[in-house]
């Protein structure tokens, strides 16, 4: 699952919507207090309400506690009368997702229900506005719409009290809620065949107070027909009228009805009641939990039915963005080092990777493929050459540590040590072996030079800043790995090699970095060339413009804007780079 795209209104710097749009690789670039870092507190902001209902919060657990003031310091010019608004986009890729389709595989069939669950979604957008709440004094989500495939299905909102949250509007005609033998039975209910059209061509509806949308049509043509009594019955042939009749007792209504709630289909209006939810925080659903509502259907099976369809509509994208936001994390600008008396936590937080500690904790028990992937990183003259390495003492073969390109592991050996004798400068090092799973050992850093085992706080600072980087990026086999300048205390040749770790590993994992390298970028877009003319080096993958997203910031008077610069096949930019990078070094050389 990943997130392609974040869009931002009334929040903090952002005043106009600003979108920045997603990609394996995604590079935030810009002036100093521009806004990007906003973009990390955003998505830490979503994940507290998401996690713990906390609109109004003082500190971001996500960001290691970092202070925010509560909703009026993040609204944009600390005005209550505005409402923030947050919508992320998705797309589960190859993540099946959750449901709460249980009652409908069991009985879908003999109850006629022939349909897919809406939960079978691929791309979702999830918008949020959050608003400031005069009568209680606190902050809430008035509204949540739903977005699923492309098509608007569904629209929750809350009073300002609080009292009553309700769905507002469902798209009854939204293809993962029609059936799909639904083509072939409109055909046979009509006629005059050219009044029907097929349920996959698209025409613009007009949903009141929403933008136009593409959604399917049951007819078109202005001659549609206007009587509802000349309707076919829909009730034991589509689902999306069988479930209309269960919220609505199928009123099929006409042009003079109250216009409120009323979705306009050429000349053919239906009518939804609004439903109210047991949620919190105001229209937000309880995440992991089938849906609540006032609904209690004559029949138990159909009850449970409406529940886990309305469920899988509203709550299971919810979950989903939320248990990849929980599987993300942050490392901040300032990474703590371990001193002599650090004890490694062994249930690493999320919040502990924002000081970039966490790090560290994983490494203390890390598996030797872990370590080894470590130890090739920032050891090898191909990575990152940092002069450093990882070192393991095993226990019962060998009291010292010893550095772990000299040890093999494996799990079918009787004999535990065996030695080879090899020759280098310095020293003869001895290559062990040793069964992984049923021995135990502890990692240090290794000097490469002195070739001794060292602690991390007796590294250069670079080193130990650089770390929980690799770490964080060898170890997250998902979520997104969010990091704010990675090229803080790093020679420029390093800062290059970054550029190589965020494009050349096999992990799912997304990459958010807002950064000031030039350096960076420029080994990004080196590979992206070198793959095109089929001119890159041994051993490394390709690298196309689509796995990266170079967003630049820029301050105006109506807030923060973005433009994603877009990256042609031969690594460069088709548009010019703005102020403040590449110009000011040639004017310093030339």
């Amino acid at each position: 699952m990943r997130i392609t795209q974040l869009s931002l209104t009334n929040f903090k710097s952002f005043k106009q919507t600003q979108t920045i749009k997603f990609a394996p690789v995604t590079l935030l670039f810009g002036p100093n207090s521009v806004g990007k870092s906003t973009v990390l507190m955003a998505l830490a902001y979503l994940q507290q309400i998401l996690q713990k209902g906390q609109c109004n919060p003082q500190r971001l657990d996500v960001l290691g506690g970092k202070f925010v003031g509560g909703f009026k310091n993040l609204v944009h010019g600390r005005d209550l009368n505005k409402s923030i608004k947050l919508a992320v986009e998705f797309d589960k890729q190859k993540y099946i997702g959750q449901t709460y389709n249980e009652v409908m595989d069991l009985l879908a069939y003999e109850l006629n229900f022939h349909h897919n669950s809406p939960s079978e979604f691929q791309t979702a957008k999830l918008e949020f506005e959050i608003s400031w709440s005069k009568p209680l004094n606190t902050a809430y989500v008035s509204a949540y719409k739903v977005w699923l495939d492309g098509l608007f299905i569904a629209a929750l909102n809350s009073d300002s009290g609080l009292k009553q949250p309700i769905i507002e509007n469902l798209n009854y005609l939204h293809p993962l809620l029609i059936p799909e033998n639904h083509d072939d039975w409109l055909e046979e209910q009509f006629d005059d065949g050219d009044k029907v059209h097929s349920a996959l061509e698209a025409k613009s509806l007009e949903l009141k107070g929403y933008e136009k949308q593409h959604w399917r049509e049951v007819a078109k043509g202005a001659d549609f027909i206007e009587d509802p009594e000349e309707w076919p019955d829909f009730t034991d042939y589509c689902f999306v009228s069988h479930l209309h009749k269960l919220l609505n007792d199928n009123r099929l209504i006409s042009k003079q009805m109250d216009d409120t709630f009323i979705v306009k289909s050429c000349n053919a209006k239906y009518w939804h009641v609004p439903i109210g939810f047991e949620g919190h925080s105001g229209a937000l659903p309880n995440t992991g939990k089938v849906l609540k509502t006032p609904i209690d259907l004559d029949d138990d099976p159909y009850t449970a039915m409406v529940h886990e369809v309305l469920s899988d509509i509203v709550v299971s994208p919810l979950d989903d963005l939320l248990i990849f936001l929980e599987k993300s994390l942050s490392i901040g600008p300032l990474r703590n080092i371990p001193d002599a008396t650090f004890q490694a936590n062994p249930y690493p937080k999320q919040s502990d990777w924002h000081n970039g500690i966490a790090a560290w904790d994983v490494l203390a028990q890390a598996d030797v493929e872990l370590l080894r992937k470590v130890d090739s990183w920032i050891s090898s003259q191909e990575h990152l050459n940092l002069g450093y390495g990882i070192a393991l003492k095993v226990e019962k073969q060998f009291a010292e540590f010893k550095k772990i390109s000299t040890i093999d592991g494996h799990d079918k050996v009787e004999k535990q040590l065996e030695s080879m004798i090899f020759e280098d400068t310095f020293q003869k090092e001895t290559k062990f072996r040793f069964d992984e799973k049923n021995t135990h050992y502890e990692y240090a850093l290794w000097d490469a030079d002195n070739h001794i085992d060292v602690r991390p706080s007796d590294v250069g600072v670079g080193v130990s800043q650089l770390m929980p980087l690799v770490v964080a990026a060898l170890s997250r086999d998902s979520g997104l790995v969010a990091v704010e300048q990675p090229e803080l205390h790093v020679h420029p040749r390093i800062q290059v090699a970054i550029g190589d770790l965020l494009t050349q590993l096999e992990n799912p994992a997304s990459f958010l970095i807002e950064t000031h390298s030039e350096h960076l970028i420029l080994r990004i877009l080196k590979r992206i060339r070198e793959s095109s003319a089929k001119t890159l080096p041994a051993g490394l993958s390709n690298v196309s413009p689509g796995d990266i997203s170079v967003v630049c910031f820029k301050s105006s008077e109506d807030g923060v804007r973005v433009n994603k610069l877009p990256v042609t096949e031969d690594g460069d930019f088709s548009e010019r780079w703005p102020g403040g990078f590449f110009d000011e070094r040639d004017e310093e050389l030339f």
